[in-house]
């Protein structure tokens, strides 16, 4: 738990309107830095304003990418506050580093599944000291003790006469009132929202086609930009033909950018349009001739000049997994609206990392953080992808060069072809067993990209990538000898963060591996994991919950088969059963899942739920048909027609169920994606007796009816 110190002089910030409502921010510690060194920083932060008409406005910290943060982080100060939640409205908060997630240790970005998580316990005792001091001001003008006052629904009622205020009536009272150094926070049994599976605020709006997503900005003089990149990672311009680009209705300019061209025109269309004809070729570049056949290759040295470990047991494993890279796709393609001026810069972006667009967009202007505005819109998917900033630099880049609105729209097909992809690694086990059949010897050897190397030199230097290694450096199980060894492989493709992270891929090596023992000792999985997870409660009891709701251990129809996987990832404990059907032809359908999640603490079960299920659809998918290769240097896929994505009606019923330990919360964005390809994959042998060791499902002729 995170203490956070609250004082008046950052607590209450002056402003214009101070005058009519109360305004209230935070200081905090943070967490310590990767170097055990704790910062202690007085940041002001402004989080609730309540205003004389009684609407109070949230201001909510991280980035909505269909998370639904915009709903839960204001359930938290709503909570606290006593707020009437008809009267919410909600603000996303602005780029500046007053509202980094104090779990973090970076710049203001939204990921990692810790909005909730981080942003918890100030959110309470930010509510809670604006509740007291509503109070406070009631009791003085009532003249009464303020232990005979209390708050509902946005009221403050004095008890021994009924007699109440709203909140907008208070504000400004109470915004001259100290800010209490330790507010009483609510107990669980008070709790009147929070636990609650209150609607979603930003659904009426998505579902009108109000909403505003970074695609939707449109601003007056507003010219339209699309980039080509060179298709080989690192490639320069080598020709182009700007007089045909500029011979097409409505082109007005051609403009470089990092890495590549823009075509900037009228509309959209139009300037795909001169792209066609501006038809620029590349030369050079960081992967020339680079293959994926070359990425095994170099993985596959790597492991063997780790080498394996002996295994000195009469029953022993020795297995190789192998998974591909794999691109975001989200469903609106990367876009950012750019108004650079000679003294200011305002931007309109879907993005998660407002920290990092501030900082490209200084460097680009030179312009200072007071002069640079930066409005993040609802984002269409996020996974990860919107961390980065390749796609606000190129459109700060234009408008700056033509001193206009810009707004920069790439196609699926450069979106497809110059991702930072999920990386591509191969897993190496060699597992003893004792007489029991239980493991007694765990070596395990992991080989891969980095992607924290880009960020921090340092874990290239020493080999060492956390996000990389998370989800296999440890594990539940009770297994005497473990040892993990990790080798860091440059491929020169562009890695970054995907959903789940390093826990996409190895929670799919860890749990196949388990399976495998559990046939090998001739005992059932699940029976299997209970006895290697007898030490781990929570585990446990996610495990046996899972395993009832799915009716584990009761006959199945011919051809079918359970597949069952449990992980713990940011926090989170999930379990899975999937149950599939299969033919002799390599069709399976996937039947039904079950799904149990111990998150901790709950904000909004449903919001959960749909988390999960959201999650465990996105791992099947990329498990079934999605593979990002390479060829001749550069990325084979340009569309949803070759990088298959799991459908609807391929898609299972999902039947989810939460167990709220009141342990620490835990995060649920990302926790039900990597359980779904080992869950599927063990299911697959369970109805047929294949065992597959690589993904995609599609490369051993595997689809869905």
């Amino acid at each position: 738990m995170y203490k956070y110190k609250l004082k008046r002089r950052s607590f209450i910030k002056s402003s214009t309107l101070a005058a009519t409502g109360l305004i209230i921010g935070f200081t905090y510690d943070p967490k310590k830095s990767l170097a055990a060194k704790t910062r202690i920083k007085n940041e002001l932060g402004i989080w609730i304003r309540i205003s004389s008409d009684d609407t109070i406005t949230l201001i909510v910290p991280s980035s909505e990418m269909g998370q639904g943060v915009n709903t839960s982080l204001p359930m938290i100060i709503a909570e606290e506050l006593d707020a009437n939640w008809k009267s919410i409205r909600t603000e996303t908060a602005p780029a500046n580093s007053d509202y980094k997630n104090p779990e973090g240790f970076g710049p203001q970005i939204t990921g990692g599944s810790n909005s909730v998580k981080g942003f918890w316990y100030l959110l309470q005792e930010t509510g809670a000291a604006a509740r007291e001091m509503l109070i406070s001001a009631a009791a003085q003008r009532w003249n009464v003790p303020h232990e005979e006052c209390e708050t509902k629904l946005g009221h403050v009622i004095h008890k021994n006469t009924n007699k109440n205020l709203s909140y907008g009536k208070l504000a400004e009272a109470a915004s001259k009132f100290e800010v209490p150094s330790s507010p009483t926070i609510k107990s669980k049994e008070k709790y009147t929202l929070v636990g609650k599976s209150i609607q979603r605020i930003d659904v009426p709006e998505k579902v009108t086609g109000s909403a505003k997503f970074g695609i939707d900005i449109r601003l007056p003089e507003m010219l339209f930009a699309t980039v080509r990149q060179s298709p080989i990672f690192g490639g320069k311009i080598l020709s182009l033909d700007e007089v045909a680009a500029k011979a097409i209705r409505g082109v007005k300019a051609v403009v470089p950018v990092p890495n590549g061209i823009a075509v900037v025109a009228d509309n959209t269309w139009r300037a795909q349009k001169g792209m066609d004809a501006l038809n620029p070729q590349f030369t050079g570049g960081e992967t020339i001739q680079l293959s994926s056949q070359n990425i095994h290759n170099k993985l596959i040295t790597a492991l063997d000049e780790e080498g394996k470990a002996k295994i000195d047991t009469e029953q022993f494993l020795d297995l190789e997994y192998e998974v591909p890279f794999l691109a975001h796709s989200t469903l609106e393609p990367m876009n950012c609206t750019a108004n650079v001026k000679e003294s200011s810069c305002e931007i309109w972006v879907p993005t998660q990392n407002q920290g990092m667009s501030m900082d490209v967009t200084k460097e680009i202007t030179g312009l200072n953080d007071e002069q640079i505005k930066i409005n993040t819109t609802l984002l269409g998917g996020g996974f990860g992808r919107r961390s980065e900033t390749d796609f606000v630099t190129q459109a700060v880049t234009i408008s700056k060069s033509l001193s206009k609105p810009v707004k920069v729209t790439w196609m699926r097909e450069e979106d497809m072809q110059h991702d930072f992809y999920r990386p591509a690694c191969i897993s190496r086990f060699q597992i003893g067993l004792n007489k029991e059949g239980l493991p007694i010897q765990w070596e395990n050897q992991l080989a891969g990209p980095s992607i924290l190397k880009r960020f921090v030199a340092a874990m290239g230097w020493f080999g060492f990538d956390p996000t990389s290694t998370e989800g296999a450096n440890e594990l539940p199980y009770k297994i005497p000898d473990f040892n993990f060894d990790y080798s860091l492989v440059d491929t020169g493709v562009p890695v970054g963060f995907w959903r789940s992270v390093g826990s996409s891929y190895n929670a799919f090596f860890t749990e196949c591996a388990i399976d495998e023992a559990a046939k090998l000792a001739n005992q059932d999985p699940y029976e299997y994991r209970l006895k290697l997870l007898k030490d781990q409660p929570r585990y446990l009891k996610v495990l046996e919950k899972v395993a009832e709701n799915a009716n584990w251990g009761e006959p199945l129809p011919k051809n079918h088969g359970l597949g069952l996987a449990i992980h713990k990832s940011f926090g989170s404990i999930v379990s899975t059963v999937i149950e599939i059907s299969s033919n002799a032809s390599g069709i399976i359908k996937l039947q039904k899942a079950w799904i149990v999640i111990d998150c901790g603490k709950v904000v909004n079960p449903d919001i959960v739920k749909a988390q999960m299920e959201g999650g465990f659809i996105f791992g099947l998918s990329a498990a079934l048909g999605e593979e990002i290769t390479l060829k001749d240097g550069r990325v084979e896929q340009s569309n949803f027609h070759d990088y298959s994505i799991l459908r609807l009606n391929g898609s299972p019923n999902i039947s989810v169920e939460i167990i709220e330990s009141g342990s620490e919360i835990g995060g649920v964005g990302e926790p039900a994606v990597p359980i779904a390809a080992p869950a599927l994959t063990n299911a697959i042998f369970s109805a047929s007796g294949q065992r597959i060791r690589s993904l995609p499902l599609s490369k051993h002729g595997i689809t869905i009816a």
